[in-house]
């Protein structure tokens, strides 16, 4: 039995892939029996060789299945559930209507192939699952043609049936994305509008983690602090004549150098049983050898403000100025800022860690554009 194939086209329907029809060996040779397996490897070359499953028919099919004295069984059920499968993924992965004409490709595989409908049902499934991950991705990218809801509708989805796919699939795009920017360590107004865009068009919320908003914040704040215009804050205290307030924090606390006195009472809490000689009695009770260090405190909690003329401390016991004209240098120390002034005296300011980051920057800024 031979086909004409020259009419076909060389690329492949979705999927197939030629293989080696299995030899006959001696012994079925001499009584006369065949590898029933070679007619679904025909079936598959077959559709390996087509442009659209259709072109298999219910003739052709009864061919192979004569040639190499084969049947359509359990046997052969897995196999069979394989070729409607591929089938199904080239479906899904392209249809772009309900009515689309690919569909009857796999239709008209399941009739030919004699496939139960619970098994197509399942294939179906599958296709649909992966072949919407694909998508989604592809929406992301620009190369989808349709809108989320065109394609809950090809696929027979409502909107929660794809939600946990989508949401998944923005989530492995924000995890690339991310290590982008937390190695920048900056959150551009561009980059969050271009997430808030890819939301939309999978239809989900822009919404994170806890953790993950909390670093965006800072990263946002951060990339203002350096790009945005410096800010006009309005303040309850009489500036100088063009002198701005462009920033202005609460819970800020100033720090004095101060050099505390430490009891050294690493034997009892590591619960040595010897004396050691270093430690003497008073009274009934142990005394340890005491130790000095140097420590930055913090004395007062108020507010700071930076201006394009002075920095200020303002609190209820306290207030200090500095001119930036008077100072001399400032660098930041985890979360501790350290302004030093050209006599030498130095003012050192306690913030919050994300705080400290973004006031620096804007300080910085304020800094630079004075020049």
């Amino acid at each position: 039995i031979s086909f004409n194939l020259a009419k076909k086209r060389s690329a492949p329907v979705n999927g197939f892939e030629k293989q080696e029809l299995e030899a006959q060996g001696m012994m079925s040779r001499l009584f006369g029996s065949k590898p029933g397996h070679n007619a679904l490897v025909e079936i598959n070359n077959f559709l390996a060789e087509s442009t659209a499953a259709t072109e298999l028919t219910e003739e052709i099919v009864s061919n192979f299945i004569k040639n190499w004295g084969a049947k359509f069984d359990s046997s052969n059920i897995e196999y069979r559930s394989s070729m409607y499968r591929k089938v199904a993924d080239y479906v899904y992965i392209n249809a772009v209507s309900k009515d689309d004409p690919v569909f009857e490709e796999a239709r008209h595989l399941a009739q030919v192939l004699e496939l139960p409908e619970k098994l197509q049902r399942l294939a179906d499934n599958g296709a649909k699952k992966v072949a919407y991950f694909s998508r989604c991705r592809k929406i992301i990218s620009g190369e989808e043609p349709l809108t989320i809801s065109e394609i809950n509708t090809v696929f027979g989805y409502d909107y929660e049936d794809g939600y946990d796919i989508r949401v998944q699939v923005f989530h492995d795009y924000l995890n690339k994305k991310f290590n982008e920017i937390a190695e920048q360590q900056r959150f551009s107004p561009d980059e969050e509008t271009a997430l808030r865009e890819i939301c939309t068009k999978l239809d989900i919320p822009y919404e994170f983690k806890p953790n993950i908003q909390n670093a965006l914040d800072k990263y946002r704040y951060l990339w203002s602090a350096e790009n945005a215009p410096l800010g006009d804050i309005k303040v309850d205290f009489p500036l100088n004549e063009g002198e701005i307030c462009h920033a202005a924090a609460q819970q800020a606390g100033f720090c004095e150098h101060k050099t505390i006195e430490k009891e050294d009472n690493y034997f009892e809490l590591t619960r040595r049983l010897e004396i050691d000689e270093t430690i003497s009695f008073k009274g009934e009770k142990i005394e340890h050898p005491h130790f000095t260090e140097e420590v930055t405190a913090v004395v007062d909690i108020g507010y700071l403000f930076f201006t394009n003329q002075r920095i200020i401390y303002l609190s209820n016991k306290m207030a200090k100025v500095v001119e930036l004209n008077d100072l001399d240098n400032a660098n930041l120390s985890v979360n501790i800022i350290y302004f030093t002034k050209k006599d030498g005296e130095s003012i050192a300011i306690k913030f919050n860690d994300d705080v400290a980051e973004v006031m620096f920057a804007i300080f910085k800024r304020i800094l630079n554009e004075r020049q």
